[in-house]
């Protein structure tokens, strides 16, 4: 769910998936990296089933040059992340080094092997793309690891609900292009003098110190 926030220069409303999504919208187009480049919209218009049936493999693959709705997860998860109220499973969550496979081969319920999965790859992307101070340097690190978490998550979501479905596509299409949307979310961070970079920007001592006096202001509110 969005939350509304204000700009404290502007004093402007906005809300946090629009303000994401023109980010990372703004971060595809300015690096050259504009959504549906490779995808023919009328490749199946008004064609025959016999030829949709021939040329399937074709049709897939025009499928996921489709990006729109990678867009849209990568916009709602980050999202979801700034919301206080977003909760995650983090018993599931290993570090860079480690691999949710040794956690998910102990599960039976495709569901959960699904979740162990998803939330290791979304760790993954948005950590290399965003929030690892290492980030710039770290080039094409954990790449692999990424696309394959995101590949196993779609398999297991498919068997979870007995085919394909949106989400399972969005998955498939970040398994196959991880390295780029990392790309996007860097060159997102790295054009930003503000919200991305924040971190960046201070020692950790300073930033803890400004944690510590938010909590004060924001219980005189309550």
């Amino acid at each position: 769910m969005p939350i509304n926030f204000i700009y404290t220069d502007s004093l402007e409303t906005d809300t946090t998936e629009s303000y994401f999504s023109n980010h990372f919208l703004n971060a595809r187009i300015d690096n050259n990296q504009p959504s549906n480049a490779e995808y023919d919209p009328i490749l199946e218009d008004q064609r025959e089933l016999e030829w949709k049936e021939a040329h399937w493999k074709e049709i897939k693959n025009n499928d996921l040059n489709y990006e729109e709705d990678i867009n849209q997860y990568i916009t709602i998860s980050l999202s979801e992340l700034v919301n206080p109220k977003f909760t995650t499973n983090s018993s599931y969550l290993v570090n860079t080094s480690s691999d949710a496979g040794k956690i998910a081969i102990n599960l039976d319920n495709a569901s959960d092997i699904y979740q162990v999965f998803r939330v290791n790859a979304d760790f993954l992307l948005f950590y290399l793309g965003l929030f690892s101070q290492n980030s710039n340097i770290l080039g094409d690190a954990y790449f692999d690891k990424g696309g394959s978490y995101y590949n196993s998550a779609a398999c297991s979501l498919k068997r979870a609900r007995g085919g394909r479905s949106g989400l399972s596509d969005v998955l498939e299409k970040l398994a196959l292009k991880f390295g780029k949307y990392v790309e996007i979310l860097r060159y997102m961070k790295n054009r930003s003098s503000s919200f991305f970079s924040f971190h960046f920007q201070y020692k950790s001592e300073e930033i803890n110190a400004f944690q510590k006096q938010l909590s004060v202001e924001c219980q005189k509110r309550k």
